[in-house]
Parts: structure tokens; sequence; C-alpha cells
């Protein structure tokens, strides 16, 4: 029971720094969209620096082959990679901070405890089915009640929540360490990433401020490319996948705040409710781990 309590408090907290760093991300990505960057651009500057300074892992530890498979690796460097990343960028052209800090880590969430279901039998009791349906209901409340509908944006969001749910579904099955996968998504896309990007896509870069590009590169090439992914699979060894996978899905509260705060985008009645249904969900997953076997949170 201690062990099993300092694993609890040990993931949280990984957890709870995940969710700062990616909020901060989601806000600079919008930042970055409506100002000087491209999505193009965004991503270079997330996985070049980051491949560089990781790549001394993959190199003594390799790209874990014998445990992902051809197939397990193309959805690691994928499912939250160079292409996740550009296309979170698009739907950031038209959709707010808090739509993207809402509607990503809510479908992952529920997608991992689905996934989690079907690939491992986790034992999906009422709490968590509760959970699923605030979390749900949360995510429809925009498009039931605004003018505007269903978007491009959000569904480009509803895509990489389910991107971000088969990366962790892959290395929950792979067993591959936190620092490990980090390394390998990182290096990954930097080597088929960069050479494209350098050759052929169109930039703007050339013309944002040097400020601007140092920002970014810090924030999104080592704070969220490096800690907070690492973060996110360590509070999942920790907290146990299912536990592990629901916790970003409080992202859209922290969201909220940061995007106020820096893009003085401002929170109506209905993002407020978003978030209050989404952390509900969120909660009643969480109270649920009490179900959860102790092998299952080593």
């Amino acid at each position: 029971m201690i062990r099993t309590n300092k694993n609890f408090a040990l993931g949280a907290l990984w957890a709870i720094f995940a969710i700062v760093i990616w909020a901060g991300s989601l806000v600079l990505l919008r930042f970055g969209t409506i100002t000087h960057l491209n999505a193009y651009d965004l991503t270079a500057l997330r996985f070049g620096l980051a491949g560089v300074l990781l790549l001394p892992i993959v190199v003594r530890q390799g790209f874990a082959r014998d445990r992902l498979g051809l197939k397990g690796l193309f959805v690691m460097i994928g499912g939250f990679g160079a292409p996740y990343i550009i296309l979170i960028s698009y739907a950031l052209r038209s959709a707010p901070a808090s739509a993207a800090g809402a509607v990503n880590p809510g479908i992952m969430a529920v997608s991992s405890v689905l996934l989690g279901a079907v690939a491992f039998k986790d034992k999906v009791g009422v709490r968590h089915v509760a959970g699923i349906l605030s979390i749900l209901i949360g995510l429809l409340i925009p498009v039931l009640l605004s003018s505007a509908g269903f978007t491009g944006g959000q569904a480009i969001l509803v895509l990489t929540g389910l991107m971000w749910a088969s990366y962790a579904l892959i290395v929950r099955k792979s067993g591959v360490a936190a620092l490990h996968a980090t390394a390998i998504v990182a290096v990954g896309s930097a080597a088929v990433y960069m050479p494209v990007y350098i050759l052929f896509l169109p930039k703007q870069i050339a013309e944002a401020p040097g400020r601007d590009i140092l920002v970014q590169m810090g924030f999104q090439g080592v704070l969220v490319s490096i800690f907070a992914l690492y973060a996110f699979n360590r509070s999942s060894e920790l907290l146990g996948p299912v536990t592990g996978s629901t916790l970003p899905a409080l992202i859209p509260l922290v969201t909220l705040l940061m995007g106020f705060i820096v893009l003085d985008e401002q929170a109506g009645s209905i993002e407020a409710i978003v978030a209050i249904a989404i952390g509900i969900g969120v909660a009643l997953i969480l109270s649920a781990r009490k179900h959860v076997s102790s092998s299952q949170i080593q």
C-alpha cells in the first residue's frame, strides 16, 4: 500500500508537469500560427533540436524494432511526432487554443480507456463509463451550442486525439521505457521530417523575429518534446495506463487560463462548462483506480 501510494503521488506530479507544459505548448503554437510562423516551421523547431539532444539515446539503444516492429515504430513516430504537430498547428489556425486543449486530450483519454479494454482486457466499470460520458458531453457542447457547428479544425483535433491514444497504446504494448520512447519519437521525426522541410516545404521562419524562434525552439523543442513527453510516459508507468492516459484530459482547465493570459482569448460560459464537464469526467475515471489491481499500477 505504501509503495502504491508513493507511485500514485509521483505519477500525479509527473502528469501535472506534462499537463502544464502541454497547455503552454498549445498556446504558443496558436501564437505562432497567428503571427510569424507556419505549421512546418513550428514542427521543425520542435523536433530539430529535440532530435539532436536525444540522438545519443537512440545511438545506444536503437529504435527498439525488436519490440515495436516496423508498424509499431511507424505508429509511434506518426502518432505523436511530426505529423501530429503539423495537424495540431493547422487546426490552431482556425480553432482557439482552448478548443485544442479540450478536444485533443479529451478524445485521447476516452480512446485510451476504450483501446485498453479491447487490446488488454482492462476492466471498465461504471465510473469509467460515467467519466467517458461526461468527457464526451463536454466535447459535444461547443458543437451543439455554437452556430458554426463542427468545424474542420475540430475534426483535425479529434484525429490528433486518436493518434495520441494510438501512440500510448503502442508504448504500453511494447514496454519501451519512458526516456527511450521519447527519444525514438524525437529522433525518428527529425530524421524523416527535417530533410523534407529543408528541401520542399514552404517556410516563414526567415521573416520571424529571433526572439519568437528562440522561445518556440526552447519550449517546443526542449520542454515539450523531451520533458513533457518523458513526464507523460513516466506518469503512465507509475499510475497505470488507464489513469496515466486520462489525466491529460485536464489540459482544458489550464489551457483556458493560459489562453486568456497570453492570447487574450476570452473564455465564455460555454468554454467554462466544457472545462468543468471534462474535469468531472477525469475525476470519475481517476476515482475508479481503487478497483484496479496493484499489479496494474506498479
